[in-house]
This record gives structure tokens, C-alpha cells and sequence, in this order.
């Protein structure tokens, strides 16, 4: 797998931002706008494979050592993950909540293999800059393993290691689409441009004691 070529051949200052289960490709397309930044973005849904610099493949099988920075290969600057958020969701239909309804006196347990997986990848990669992206009923499972979050912006919540920033969005119901539609969930979560270029200047402007 290769990031998307550079806009600016030769230039050795080109950044690379990988984007896991990247669906609609919210969280990187202010990347891919932008002239210095190269984009990877995996997920694993076929119905997704036409979405630009998409690999479609289970993240699990990702052997993130190809990106290490040695034989000429690219140091990842940025990891950004949205893992899926259906065992988080407080929707009425979601598991989460059907199993509140079934068992009431039972505690429920959601699946963490994708946080944890992304959690592998970013071990390996060591970027300057991570960010992990759920829903706020993710909060109860992701904090203990990564702390408080570092920004809410309506429903969008961020765990990691990046610049903070302030946004103030539109509530994601406005674009919700037919139940039948097979893209709906990641419509409904696609992450706003606002929310990427925001990141992206974030990271851009982020400056070092050194750089003083």
C-alpha cells in the first residue's frame, strides 16, 4: 500500500497522515486538499472502495511496520481512527441498548477489538500526532484506556495526542438519510470539513520550545 503521490514531486517536507476505518473520509479530507500532506486511508468496507485514496482491507491484517521510517519509506506524522460505533451508540436500535432492554440486570460489554487495534497500529508508528474519534457513549470504555477526551465538538468525541482547538458544529441529524440506505452509518458519522481543516491548521501551527 502506497500513500497517494505527492502534488509537489521532490519535495522532502511532505507529511502523511494515515485515516483508519475512514469511511466517507471526513477526518482527512482537508489533508487531501491540502498541497502538503500525503493521505492513506483504510477501511474495510467494499461498498466504500470508490472513496479517493481508499485501501479496503481488515485493519487487523495491517502489518504497520511498512511504514517505519527506514529503506526510504515515509515517517506517519498524524494517525486519526473513528472506530465503528455501533457497540457504543445510545440509539434505540443499537446493541448497546437492546441489550439494556433484554438484560436489565446485566452489565454490557462491548466489543474493543477495533480500539485496540488502532491502538496497536499507532504503537508501532509512534506519530507525532494521534486522534481517535467515537460517539459520547464510547466515553465509558475509551477513557480508561485513554484518558479524558481532549475535544467534544457536538457529538464528536477526540481521545489523543494533537493540538486542541474550538469549533462549534451543526447537529449531525440534519444529514441523516433512509434506514435502508447501506451507507447510512457512515453518513450519519462522517466527520465535517470544519472538524479537518480545524485539525489540520491545528497540527500546521502547532510549534515546538525549539521553534522559539
Amino acid at each position: 500500500m502506497e500513500f497517494r503521490h505527492a502534488r509537489v514531486q521532490g519535495v522532502c517536507s511532505m507529511k502523511h497522515m494515515l485515516d483508519l476505518y475512514s469511511g466517507l473520509g471526513g477526518m482527512s479530507e482537508a489533508f487531501v486538499q491540502s498541497p502538503h500532506w500525503n493521505v492513506l486511508r483504510i477501511d474495510n468496507n467494499p461498498l466504500l472502495q470508490d472513496v479517493p485514496y481508499t485501501v479496503i482491507m481488515d485493519i487487523r491484517k495491517l502489518d504497520p511496520t511498512q511504514w517505519k521510517p527506514h529503506a526510504g519509506m515515509p515517517q506517519i506524522d498524524y494517525v486519526h481512527a473513528s472506530p465503528p460505533c455501533t457497540e457504543f451508540s445510545n440509539a434505540y436500535s443499537s446493541p448497546r441498548c437492546v441489550f439494556a432492554r433484554n438484560h436489565p440486570d446485566e452489565e454490557y460489554m462491548p466489543d474493543m477489538t477495533w480500539l485496540v487495534e488502532a491502538l496497536r497500529i499507532i504503537k508501532i508508528l509512534k506519530p507525532k500526532y494521534y486522534s481517535i474519534e467515537n460517539v459520547k457513549g464510547a466515553s465509558k470504555w475509551f477513557t480508561p484506556l485513554l484518558g479524558e477526551p481532549s475535544i467534544i465538538i457536538g457529538s464528536f468525541m477526540f481521545w489523543g495526542n494533537h493540538p486542541s482547538f474550538t469549533l462549534t458544529i451543526e447537529n449531525k441529524k440534519v444529514n441523516d438519510v433512509h434506514s435502508a440506505n447501506p451507507l447510512r452509518a457512515n453518513i450519519l458519522g462522517k466527520i465535517p470539513f470544519s472538524i479537518s481543516e480545524s485539525m489540520l491548521q491545528a497540527i500546521e501551527n502547532q510549534k515546538s520550545i525549539f521553534e522559539f
